[in-house]
This record gives C-alpha cells, structure tokens and sequence, in this order.
C-alpha cells in the first residue's frame, strides 16, 4: 500500500473506533488478524501484515492449530480493549491504533513500509513486543526499548510551494554529496522517495502538471514548481476530503473518491482510491469502498499464492509417482530378460544334453578345470550364452536350477506388475484431485441461525406413540434400562419386555387407562423386534406386559439382580408378534399436544402406524447389510426424496436425518428392506 491508500483506509477505519477487540490470530508469517465486535455491525476481520496492507476483511484465513506468541500476548494485554483512536502518522506508512482497557492503554503499531513490523507498545512508547526483534541504523525494535519510527518524509498534505522548491534542491544536494560527482535527480525519483508517494502517483503529479518525469530536479524553474505543487494538491484532494484537511465539502468532491480495481486482461493489476490517468482507458472494477476494493485485491493476491503452492505440491505428487512408475517399469523390463534367459539356458541344457556330458567328461578325463562349477559356451549359440554347470549335481538338476531362477524373476516381475497397477491408480487419483486453497480465503458467512426444537425428555430413548395416544419408550442399554424404571415409570404403567434374554424395557405411559388391543399389539412388535431375536434372525417372538407396581428391584433373599435387570411378581399378560420396524419422517405431535417440525421417527411396522408418515423404511431381520452401510443407505433415501420434492425440503431433510440418529434407532445385526415409501408412492427396496 502506497500512503496514498493508507490514508484512504484510515479514514474509513474510524467507523471501528468503540470497538472492542475480542480476539487475535497470527495465520501467516507477517500477518495479524484482529477480531473485532462493533455494537451495529456486530463480528468484524481487521487484517494487519506488515510492510503491506492494513484492511477490513470478509474473508477467512486458517489460523494455526496452536497461536503464535505474538497473538498469545496480543490476546493477553490487548483483548477486551477498546479502540479509542486509529490514526496515519503524518502521511507516512505507519498505522497507529490506540486500545483502552479499564486499568491501561495501548498502542498498536503497523508499520506498513518495506522491512515493516508490527509493534505493541505501552503508554510511554516503550516496546512491550515486537513481531520481529530487529536492529536498525537509527532504531531498535526490543522489548523494553523505546519505540522510534523510521526517518519521517515530508507530508504533501501540508507542504507549501516554498517547502517543495527546497525538497528538490535538498534531495539534488544529497545526490551530488553521495555521488562524488555531478549527478542528476529525476523529479519522479524525488516525489516518489521523499514524499511517499510511490511511483504510482510520482508519475500522475508529473503528467498533471506537464513535466517530463526524467526531468533533473535542479533544472526545474519556479513556474515548473508551482505547477507540480498545484498537481500534488489537486491528486490528493479526494484524500484531504477524507482526512478533513481539504476544502471540498460538497457531494461534486466526493465523486472523486472511487474505490476501484484496475483490470488487465481480466486480471488485477492493481487496487485505487479514485480514478488516475494512468489508468483511464483501464477496465475497472468499482467498489462502495476503499476498504472493499483493497480486501478483494489483497485477498485474491494471497488466495493465488496459496493456489499456486497447492498446485507446484500437486504437480510434485504427480510427479513422483510418476518417476516410480518409470522405475517399475524398468524393472518389470529387467526382471522378463532375466527369466527369459534363464529360460533359454534350461531349454539349451536339454536340447544339448549329450554334448554338454561329453564336454564335462572331457574336462574331468583332462583335469583341465578344477572348479565345482564351470563355464561352457556351445558352439552354434549366441556367443554372449553361457552356462554355468555345477559338476557336483546331475544335468537335470542344473536344468532345473535356470528353470527355479526363471520362476523366482517371473514372481518378482508379477510383484511389481501388481505395484504398477496401485501406482497408476494412485497417478488417477491425484489427478482426479482438485486443487483446494486448503478452505482459505472464503468469504466468510454467517451462518444462518437454526431454530432448534426442544427435545422431549422420552427423546433420549427409543421412543414411539401407539396408535390410541400413549406413549411407549423403551431402554437402549442396561443403564437406560435403569433410568427408566426408577426415574420415569409410575406404578399404573405397563412395563413390557420380550421374553428372551438381551432385550429392552419398554415403559408405556398409560396413567392408569386401559391400552386397545391394537396398541397392545404394536408394544409387543416394538419390544421383540429390538431383542436378541432380531439379530438371531427370528420372524417372530413373545413379549409380556405387567403394571409398574409389579415390577422391582429387590431380589429374593441371597439372590443377586444384576444392572439393567428386575423382579417381576405376579400375572403377566403375553403377547406374539411379528419383528419389524419401521424408520420415517412425521409431524410429531408432543404430550402438550403441540405440533413439533418434521422429525425422525421409529416404530413397530404396523399398517396403522405407517399410515400416519410421510415417508419411511420398513426393516425386516436378515439380509446383507451391517449397521453402518445400512443407516448410510436409509439416510441417502430421505435425502434424495426430498431433493426430488423441493430444496428447502432437501435442506429441512439433511438436518434431521443424520446418519449418527438413523444408526442409533437401527436394531442389532443385519436387516433387509422390505419397502420404502416416499410421500405415500411404494417404491422397491433399496437393498436385498
């Protein structure tokens, strides 16, 4: 950032001044992200990098797992602090931001200069922590030193016509003293350095005031002067309107200030406060605000960055699965030669049996060789072929010995085949790969807020309605089993349970009224089908019903009841029925006979039951599946349902039927799909 766009983002900075600083975040080397909270426009990003920009940002960054010791000790002395003055420091790239906390206050420093820092001092000045320790010709940035800025510039908003002749002179007198000799200054060189402007708006002031920008310093006349002064003044007025120094106060002036990115080719070359001749014919970009223009700009610079890393360390994977590739498949080369040749050797060996005797009986009848194993090349053969022969075994077995090392390259050049074949794939899966920015510099949204339903208390169980109103919940587990008879069960209850041993307790609400023989019928069908029974694969099973004041905890005397487990005394009523369940969708209607959203529900798989959904699974024991694929396949169901009906549907849909609460109401074992029903149209199951 020029001082120019400095003091274009400071001026609209001021809106933070009553903010409070709420956190702090280091996510680059250089970098510093400050999370405010403003009373009207609630959580704000301020980014701070030193030695390049200072802006309001939308978007987000990924911070480091573990803060930095610059944010620690931000967040530490700076946090719950407010803003109390954000000012430039005459026309210079340093950005001061005074926070107040109750007992003390404290000074911010973004020096946004090249070999910048970003400094927190105290009251005094005195450097309580630098983000970089450095040492400078004319100052140290140490703990505990006194903070000093760089050599200040001349500041054009003040400058008179007087102070610019004397800047030329001084700067041509400063040339000619470090030169040794007679040197000329360009004036563009002179606006740019000592009046910190950049080259940028050096070389705008020279085309407004008609002075060739190579022109020397010291050969400018007065009138030349008073042109280049009367140029600063008017390219930096929208400035001066925005600091409050100038003399526009009407809306004509403020046209001037355009917040703009200048295109090249559809790419971003650069990011202004107002309009410039250097860029008159430019395609531009054009923003409500200088601090919006400098995010999008600055943003999408880094967001390039990132990419352009993600992309060399994707292009590096590529390639070195590529060079193992190519390494296999040398191998694969050599390791077919070598059998192959062996090959050749041990068909050699038989085809040439008697000559290659009479040939080691000639050696053996002369005592030319000595050696166990010896060389022979047979005449009429390729005069590279040589066979090695041990003397101490039969031909046979050296035959067999080629065809053994044959068989040992042909498994090893199988072995790498299988290795080529997962390094390819692994080459398609990279490419497949997209480049992802890692989920950095995303525009960050605020995520929209869920008006959550509140649970009933029976919603921690299994739970489901009979058909004639009363609520039934049964227990998932022995401590649930527990909890449910000591802390939810009255003693006009029914308290139901399948005969079989791993099954749970069933509770149903009655309140001392008499339960229908349909509704009877569908508590049986609950409690068998999330028995051991199911997971044995049965089709049918028994339950019993009792009342509450039936059941205890006390055993007789010198027994032992066991967690999860109860005594029963007196009559029970039993009950057949068939396993099935049911997983849907349905406007629940709660004890208050209020009407809740859409939520996932369970239940015995009667028709009376189903008929009250608007769409569900029916489950039987058996089948293929485990648990797991089976929840992701009835969860894949709803969600495609909806998205078949409308999108906020398919939204409404994804929230309540999540894989973890469709796992939580499948039984135990295997299950098949009987039917699935969406908005009452039966479609065929979704799996065998």
């Amino acid at each position: 950032m020029s001082s120019v766009d400095v003091a274009a983002i400071v001026s609209e900075l001021q809106e933070l001044v009553g903010a409070r600083l709420v956190k702090a975040y280091q996510p680059g080397k250089e970098e510093i992200r400050l999370r405010l909270h403003q009373k009207e426009k609630g959580s704000l990003d301020l980014i701070l990098e030193a030695g390049r920009r200072i802006h309001l940002t939308k978007y987000r960054r990924q911070s480091p797992r573990m803060p930095s010791n610059f944010a620690m000790y931000t967040r530490k002395h700076l946090c719950g602090g407010r803003i109390a003055r954000i000012e430039q420091l005459d026309f210079d790239r340093i950005v001061e931001i005074t926070i107040e906390r109750w007992d003390k206050k404290f000074r911010l420093i973004a020096e946004l200069l090249p070999r910048g820092n970003l400094v927190i001092t105290d009251e005094e000045g005195n450097i309580m922590l630098p983000l970089r320790r450095k040492s400078f010709a004319t100052r140290e940035l140490k703990v505990r030193e006194k903070y000093e800025r760089p050599p200040s510039r001349e500041n054009p908003l003040v400058m008179s016509e007087s102070d610019l002749k004397n800047l030329f002179i001084s700067a041509q007198a400063s040339q000619d003293k470090g030169a040794g000799a007679k040197a000329n200054v360009d004036v563009v060189r002179v606006l740019a350095s000592a009046l910190s402007l950049g080259g940028l708006y050096a070389e705008e002031v020279c085309e407004r005031a008609g002075i060739e920008k190579n022109k020397s310093a010291d050969k400018l006349t007065e009138t030349e002067i008073k042109a280049i002064h009367e140029a600063i003044q008017a390219l930096l007025e929208p400035v001066r309107i925005w600091t409050g120094t100038g003399t526009g106060t009407g809306e004509a002036d403020r046209t001037l200030l355009r917040a703009q990115i200048v295109l090249d080719d559809g790419k971003k070359v650069d990011v202004l406060p107002f309009d410039l001749n250097a860029y008159k014919t430019s395609e531009k970009i054009f923003f409500a605000t200088f601090n919006d223009a400098a995010d999008e700009f600055f943003s999408m610079q880094i967001a390039e960055e990132v990419e352009e890393k993600a992309r060399t360390e994707y292009e590096k994977g590529i390639g070195k699965y590529d060079h193992i590739l190519n390494e296999q498949l040398d191998a694969v080369r050599k390791f077919e030669q070598k059998e192959a040749a062996n090959i050749k050797k041990g068909e050699l060996i038989y085809a040439r049996y008697l000559e290659i005797e009479r040939l080691l009986a000639e050696m053996e009848k002369e005592k030319a060789e000595k050696r166990r194993v010896v060389t022979l090349r047979l005449p009429d053969t390729d005069p590279d072929l040589s066979l090695e022969i041990d003397r101490s075994v039969s031909i046979h077995k050296n035959a067999s010995a080629y065809y053994e090392r044959a068989k040992i390259f042909r498994n090893k050049r199988e072995r790498v085949k299988r290795a080529i074949e997962e390094t390819k794939e692994r080459i398609r899966a990279e490419k497949e790969k997209e480049i992802v920015v890692d989920a950095e510099l995303m525009p960050e949204k605020k995520e929209p807020q869920i008006k959550r339903v509140k649970e009933e208390w029976y919603e921690k169980f299994r739970w489901f309605k009979t058909s004639d109103g009363f609520l039934v919940i049964g227990g998932r587990d022995a401590t649930t089993n527990e909890m449910l008879v000591k802390k939810y069960m009255d003693s006009t209850d029914l308290f139901c349970h399948a005969q079989t041993d791993g099954a749970p307790v069933l509770i149903a609400k009655t309140g001392g009224k008499s339960v229908s023989e349909a509704g009877l019928q569908e508590i049986a069908q609950f409690a068998v089908s999330y028995s051991a029974l199911w997971k044995y694969g049965f089709y049918e099973g028994e339950c019993y019903c009792v009342t509450g004041e039936q059941v205890s905890k006390s055993p007789p005397s010198g027994e032992y009841i066991k967690k999860g487990s109860f005594m029963v005394r007196g009559k029970r009523q039993y009950f057949k029925a068939a396993l099935g369940l049911f997983i849907g969708i349905d406007i629940d209607i709660g004890i208050s006979n209020e009407k809740k959203k859409n939520r996932l529900v369970v239940g015995p798989a009667t028709e009376s039951q189903k008929s009250m959904l608007t769409s569900f699974v029916e489950l039987a024991p058996g089948g293929e599946l485990e648990k797991n694929e089976l929840a992701k396949e009835i969860v894949k169901f709803f969600v495609d349902s909806a998205k078949a009906e409308d999108s906020e549907r398919e939204e409404e849909v994804e929230r309540i039927v999540s894989y973890e609460k469709v796992l939580r109401y499948l039984p135990a074992g295997k299950s098949r799909v009987i039917k699935t029903v969406s908005c009452q149209k039966v479609t065929p199951g979704i799996t065998k």
